[in-house]
Protein backbone atom coordinates (compact mmCIF):
# COMPACT_ATOMS: atom_id res chain seq x y z
CA UNK A 1 0.00 0.00 0.00
CA UNK A 2 2.88 1.92 0.28
CA UNK A 3 2.85 2.83 -3.38
CA UNK A 4 -1.15 4.28 -3.16
CA UNK A 5 0.30 7.56 -0.98
CA UNK A 6 1.78 8.50 -4.13
CA UNK A 7 -1.60 9.08 -5.86
CA UNK A 8 -2.59 10.31 -2.48
CA UNK A 9 0.11 13.23 -2.02
CA UNK A 10 -0.76 14.03 -5.55
CA UNK A 11 -4.68 14.49 -4.75
CA UNK A 12 -3.88 16.12 -1.66
CA UNK A 13 -1.86 18.51 -2.24
CA UNK A 14 -4.12 19.74 -5.38
CA UNK A 15 -7.16 19.99 -2.27
CA UNK A 16 -4.83 21.89 0.61
CA UNK A 17 -5.66 25.59 -0.71
CA UNK A 18 -9.51 24.93 -1.91
CA UNK A 19 -10.76 26.38 1.23
CA UNK A 20 -8.69 29.37 1.76
CA UNK A 21 -9.83 29.85 -2.44
CA UNK A 22 -13.59 29.99 -1.67
CA UNK A 23 -13.54 31.91 1.78
CA UNK A 24 -10.56 33.94 2.27
CA UNK A 25 -9.57 36.36 0.12
CA UNK A 26 -6.64 37.87 2.09
CA UNK A 27 -8.73 41.35 2.41
CA UNK A 28 -6.49 43.79 4.48
CA UNK A 29 -8.48 45.48 7.69
CA UNK A 30 -7.98 49.29 7.55
CA UNK A 31 -6.75 49.10 11.32
CA UNK A 32 -7.68 53.33 12.88
CA UNK A 33 -4.60 52.79 14.78
CA UNK A 34 -2.03 50.59 16.76
CA UNK A 35 -2.51 49.13 19.84
CA UNK A 36 -1.50 46.00 21.76
CA UNK A 37 -3.03 42.57 20.86
CA UNK A 38 -4.97 40.61 23.90
CA UNK A 39 -6.66 37.74 22.38
CA UNK A 40 -5.14 34.30 22.12
CA UNK A 41 -5.43 31.96 18.80
CA UNK A 42 -7.68 29.32 19.17
CA UNK A 43 -6.05 26.05 17.63
CA UNK A 44 -8.45 22.98 16.36
CA UNK A 45 -7.49 19.13 17.82
CA UNK A 46 -4.86 17.85 15.22
CA UNK A 47 -6.37 14.49 13.21
CA UNK A 48 -4.76 11.32 14.05
CA UNK A 49 -3.15 9.82 10.93
CA UNK A 50 -3.97 6.07 9.66
CA UNK A 51 -0.91 3.40 9.70
CA UNK A 52 0.31 2.32 6.67
CA UNK A 53 0.31 -1.02 5.79
CA UNK A 54 1.96 -2.37 2.69
CA UNK A 55 0.28 -5.51 0.46
CA UNK A 56 1.24 -7.11 -2.55
CA UNK A 57 1.03 -5.17 -5.70
CA UNK A 58 -2.03 -5.64 -7.82
CA UNK A 59 -1.32 -3.70 -11.00
CA UNK A 60 -4.24 -1.73 -10.79
CA UNK A 61 -4.97 2.11 -10.67
CA UNK A 62 -7.92 4.46 -10.30
CA UNK A 63 -8.55 8.35 -10.35
CA UNK A 64 -10.38 10.53 -8.54
CA UNK A 65 -11.74 14.10 -9.81
CA UNK A 66 -10.91 16.15 -6.91
CA UNK A 67 -13.04 19.06 -8.31
CA UNK A 68 -16.39 17.40 -7.76
CA UNK A 69 -14.64 16.01 -4.45
CA UNK A 70 -14.43 19.85 -3.28
CA UNK A 71 -17.39 20.73 -4.76
CA UNK A 72 -19.89 18.01 -3.14
CA UNK A 73 -18.11 17.18 0.01
CA UNK A 74 -19.98 17.70 2.41
CA UNK A 75 -17.86 18.46 5.29
CA UNK A 76 -16.33 21.08 2.80
CA UNK A 77 -19.85 23.01 2.35
CA UNK A 78 -19.86 23.49 5.95
CA UNK A 79 -16.32 24.96 6.60
CA UNK A 80 -17.43 26.94 4.02
CA UNK A 81 -20.71 28.47 4.80
CA UNK A 82 -19.42 28.21 8.72
CA UNK A 83 -15.83 30.25 7.58
CA UNK A 84 -17.85 33.00 5.60
CA UNK A 85 -20.21 33.57 8.07
CA UNK A 86 -17.37 34.31 10.70
CA UNK A 87 -15.79 36.39 7.83
CA UNK A 88 -18.62 38.29 6.80
CA UNK A 89 -19.15 39.32 11.13
CA UNK A 90 -15.46 40.40 11.25
CA UNK A 91 -15.52 42.62 8.64
CA UNK A 92 -19.06 44.07 9.14
CA UNK A 93 -18.20 45.05 12.45
CA UNK A 94 -14.21 46.25 11.23
CA UNK A 95 -16.72 48.63 9.16
CA UNK A 96 -18.83 49.59 11.95
CA UNK A 97 -15.64 50.51 14.24
CA UNK A 98 -13.69 52.59 11.20
CA UNK A 99 -16.83 54.57 10.72
CA UNK A 100 -17.08 55.43 14.58
CA UNK A 101 -13.61 56.44 14.65
CA UNK A 102 -13.54 58.51 11.89
CA UNK A 103 -16.47 60.11 14.13
CA UNK A 104 -14.82 60.65 17.09
CA UNK A 105 -11.25 61.85 15.53
CA UNK A 106 -13.67 64.46 13.90
CA UNK A 107 -14.80 65.70 16.78
CA UNK A 108 -11.60 65.84 18.81
CA UNK A 109 -10.19 67.75 16.33
CA UNK A 110 -13.20 70.02 16.12
CA UNK A 111 -13.60 70.24 19.91
CA UNK A 112 -9.60 70.68 19.92
CA UNK A 113 -9.94 73.62 17.25
CA UNK A 114 -12.43 75.51 18.72
CA UNK A 115 -11.11 75.51 22.35
CA UNK A 116 -14.32 74.96 23.67
CA UNK A 117 -13.58 71.73 25.61
CA UNK A 118 -12.47 71.27 28.69
CA UNK A 119 -9.28 69.57 29.17
CA UNK A 120 -11.21 66.62 30.69
CA UNK A 121 -13.75 66.53 27.85
CA UNK A 122 -10.86 66.08 25.14
CA UNK A 123 -8.92 63.36 27.45
CA UNK A 124 -12.58 61.60 27.38
CA UNK A 125 -12.67 61.61 23.94
CA UNK A 126 -9.32 60.77 23.69
CA UNK A 127 -10.12 57.31 25.66
CA UNK A 128 -12.79 57.14 23.62
CA UNK A 129 -10.42 57.00 20.88
CA UNK A 130 -8.13 54.71 22.26
CA UNK A 131 -10.81 52.11 23.00
CA UNK A 132 -11.77 52.04 19.60
CA UNK A 133 -8.17 51.48 18.12
CA UNK A 134 -8.25 48.59 20.82
CA UNK A 135 -10.94 47.23 19.39
CA UNK A 136 -9.92 47.30 15.54
CA UNK A 137 -6.79 45.29 16.44
CA UNK A 138 -8.87 42.60 18.18
CA UNK A 139 -11.17 42.55 15.14
CA UNK A 140 -7.28 42.08 12.70
CA UNK A 141 -6.41 39.46 15.46
CA UNK A 142 -9.43 38.00 14.96
CA UNK A 143 -9.65 37.67 11.11
CA UNK A 144 -5.98 36.25 11.50
CA UNK A 145 -7.20 33.49 13.50
CA UNK A 146 -9.58 32.75 11.42
CA UNK A 147 -6.64 32.48 8.90
CA UNK A 148 -5.15 29.94 11.52
CA UNK A 149 -8.58 28.22 11.97
CA UNK A 150 -8.60 27.81 7.80
CA UNK A 151 -5.40 26.28 7.81
CA UNK A 152 -5.94 24.19 10.58
CA UNK A 153 -9.53 23.10 8.96
CA UNK A 154 -7.59 22.12 5.83
CA UNK A 155 -5.00 20.09 7.31
CA UNK A 156 -7.45 17.90 8.96
CA UNK A 157 -9.90 17.35 6.04
CA UNK A 158 -6.69 16.44 4.22
CA UNK A 159 -5.88 13.60 6.96
CA UNK A 160 -9.65 12.55 7.12
CA UNK A 161 -9.30 12.59 3.08
CA UNK A 162 -6.24 9.80 2.80
CA UNK A 163 -7.11 8.33 6.09
CA UNK A 164 -10.21 6.98 4.35
CA UNK A 165 -8.63 6.33 1.05
CA UNK A 166 -6.08 3.93 2.98
CA UNK A 167 -8.99 1.88 4.58
CA UNK A 168 -11.44 1.96 1.45
CA UNK A 169 -8.68 0.92 -0.65
CA UNK A 170 -7.59 -2.23 1.04
CA UNK A 171 -5.14 -3.09 -1.31
CA UNK A 172 -7.33 -2.78 -4.87
CA UNK A 173 -5.10 -0.49 -6.17
CA UNK A 174 -1.89 0.46 -6.41
CA UNK A 175 -1.81 4.09 -7.27
CA UNK A 176 -5.02 6.65 -6.87
CA UNK A 177 -4.35 9.22 -9.38
CA UNK A 178 -6.47 12.85 -8.99
CA UNK A 179 -8.00 15.03 -11.98
CA UNK A 180 -8.26 18.55 -12.04
CA UNK A 181 -9.58 21.18 -14.13
CA UNK A 182 -7.47 23.71 -12.69
CA UNK A 183 -4.35 21.27 -12.19
CA UNK A 184 -4.61 19.01 -15.36
CA UNK A 185 -1.60 16.54 -14.11
CA UNK A 186 -3.56 14.20 -16.28
CA UNK A 187 -5.05 14.86 -19.47
CA UNK A 188 -7.12 11.63 -20.23
CA UNK A 189 -8.27 9.32 -18.13
CA UNK A 190 -10.43 5.97 -18.63
CA UNK A 191 -13.82 6.56 -17.30
CA UNK A 192 -14.21 3.01 -15.81
CA UNK A 193 -11.02 3.38 -14.04
CA UNK A 194 -12.57 6.85 -12.12
CA UNK A 195 -13.57 6.25 -8.41
CA UNK A 196 -14.99 9.62 -7.74
CA UNK A 197 -18.81 8.83 -7.25
CA UNK A 198 -17.94 5.99 -4.72
CA UNK A 199 -15.50 8.14 -2.76
CA UNK A 200 -17.41 11.11 -2.49
CA UNK A 201 -20.40 9.12 -1.19
CA UNK A 202 -18.36 7.52 1.58
CA UNK A 203 -16.85 9.87 2.45
CA UNK A 204 -19.73 12.43 2.46
CA UNK A 205 -21.38 9.38 4.61
CA UNK A 206 -18.80 8.94 7.15
CA UNK A 207 -19.17 12.86 7.53
CA UNK A 208 -22.72 12.52 8.51
CA UNK A 209 -22.61 10.21 10.78
CA UNK A 210 -19.58 12.05 12.34
CA UNK A 211 -21.59 15.57 12.51
CA UNK A 212 -24.38 13.36 13.92
CA UNK A 213 -22.39 11.99 16.99
CA UNK A 214 -21.83 15.57 17.90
Amino acid sequence: MNKILIGINALLIIAVAFLFYKVYDGPDIKEPGKAEKTETPVVAEPVKATQQVATAPTGKLAYINIDRLNEESLEINDLVTETKRRKNNIEASVEHLSLQYQKKVEEFQMSQKAGIASQSDLEAKAREIQSLEQEAQNKQLQMDNLSMDINEKNVNFQKRVKDFLLKWNEGRYDFILSYSDAVPSMLLGNKTLEVTDEVIKNLNDEYKGRKGRK
